[in-house]
């Protein structure tokens, strides 16, 4: 290998090429990975063969080598993945923060577009479902009062709240977070 001899290294390459990337792949579970640090692995052994000193035989030190690339690579990914978790969990401590704290103008911006978002869903109801959640919800109106002024039955009134409710809960399905929120911090 001092030599660079391309017949000696082709030979190494195409004898271990296939096992390395396989032992490689017990180690991280992902064989582009693993085809990629055989890969280097490799260049490594082409690019510094007349300043190696490999006391082993050259599959030996393969071996040896992408073992201890794969060891690097799940350190690094492990690192990676706990800085990312510990980045995520201080972002959720701050969103939390944020929507408790009822004084802050970002609580007040989240706060209107829900309530944009709440009118938007209930004037895209059909129009007796809309009166008559209106009259329950926001004139507090009883079942039995909106049937006698709507001159509908009361399982009428009662179908059409099923189906607003329905329709906002499907609606609002992606706010469930920011609406808890809201409602906790006014309790």
């Amino acid at each position: 290998m001092r030599n660079r001899d391309l017949v000696i290294f082709e030979e190494l390459f195409f004898n271990y090429h296939g096992r390395l990337v396989l032992f490689a792949n017990k180690f991280l579970g992902d064989m582009q990975v693993s085809r990629d640090l055989v890969q280097d692995a490799f260049f490594a052994l082409w690019e510094k063969a007349d300043q190696l000193e490999i006391n082993q035989s050259p599959k030996a030190y393969l071996y040896q080598a992408v073992k201890n690339s794969c060891l690097n690579y799940n350190r690094h990914l492990s690192i990676k993945q706990s800085a990312e978790a510990e980045i995520q969990n201080k972002i959720s401590k701050l969103e939390k923060q944020v929507y408790k704290n009822s004084d802050s103008p970002y609580y007040s911006l989240i706060e209107l577009e829900l309530e944009e978002k709440i009118n938007e869903v209930i004037e895209s109801m059909p129009d007796k479902c809309r009166e008559v959640f209106k009259l329950s919800r926001f004139e507090n109106l009883k079942n039995k009062e909106i049937a006698k002024k709507l001159n509908i039955s009361v399982k009428t009134v009662e179908k059409h709240i099923s189906k607003a409710l329905f329709i906002l809960r499907c609606n609002l399905a992606d706010y469930l977070g920011v609406l808890l929120m809201v409602l906790i911090t006014k309790l």
